[in-house]
């Protein structure tokens, strides 16, 4: 059954933001019942999925960026995390600027917030998308030694909390983790700009990313523990 979990504001202060979370969904992507469980995220893009024994596996298709995959809970003040790959099968002539991802905050129009990870050249990204798709990078860099290269594992996770005890009201704390290791955290002051309030995980390239080749488990997703 598709979880429908609608989280507003909390009045989260700079301590609960940065540690206290509640669990509310889990699905390990592991069997086809929990994979069902996921829908692809708009439906212009060309993308073919399919399960292995341990994971939902998805190729990127023809005339395709990226390839969303929604997480069945509504919400604004959530965290997400999940565990990617990107295959070494992915074509050379992409896999440099090919990203794993997690996203917060999505809408139909595409704006979100998104904390990408591209495993052949171990950087990271934290963005700001808008519903033209343009795209501000509020934090990023390089780190050979937390983000594993293709084949290998990442849990990407990303945090979005308003009500940030200091800030302008409506500002947005974003943390981003790879592996557990925090590599990016952002105070925006405009978080309230984002209106969506899908989650999702993704595969893509800003130049296309035909035959790209990931795969996702072990995703989890929390809200603000209000205790």
């Amino acid at each position: 059954m598709a979880v429908a979990i609608v989280v507003s504001g909390f009045g989260i202060n700079a301590a609960t933001a940065s540690a206290s979370t509640l669990t509310i969904y889990g699905n390990s992507l592991r069997n086809d019942a929990g994979r069902q469980k996921v829908r692809q995220f708009g439906g212009k893009a060309e993308c073919s999925r399919k399960g292995s024994v341990k994971a939902l596996r998805v190729t990127v298709g023809k005339a395709t960026r990226e390839c969303f995959f929604n997480v069945p809970v509504v919400g604004r003040d959530l965290q997400a995390s999940v565990t990617a790959r990107l295959f070494k099968k992915t074509p050379k002539r992409i896999i440099k600027r090919t990203w794993v991802a997690v996203n917060l905050r999505q809408s139909t129009d595409g704006s979100r917030y998104q904390f990408a990870v591209l495993p052949r050249t171990r950087r990271y990204s934290l963005r700001k998308v808008d519903a033209k798709g343009k795209v501000k990078y509020l934090a990023h860099g390089k780190n050979n030694k937390v983000i594993n290269p293709p084949d290998k594992a990442n849990k990407i996770t990303l945090r979005a909390f308003n009500g940030i005890k200091g800030k302008p009201a409506g500002s947005a704390r974003l943390l981003g983790l790879v592996n557990g290791k925090r590599l990016a955290l952002y105070d925006d002051a405009h978080g309230n700009e984002l209106e969506g309030r899908d989650t999702t995980f993704s595969i893509g390239s800003n130049k296309g990313a035909r035959n790209a080749l990931g795969s996702f488990l072990d995703l989890k997703i929390a809200m603000p523990d209000p205790f």
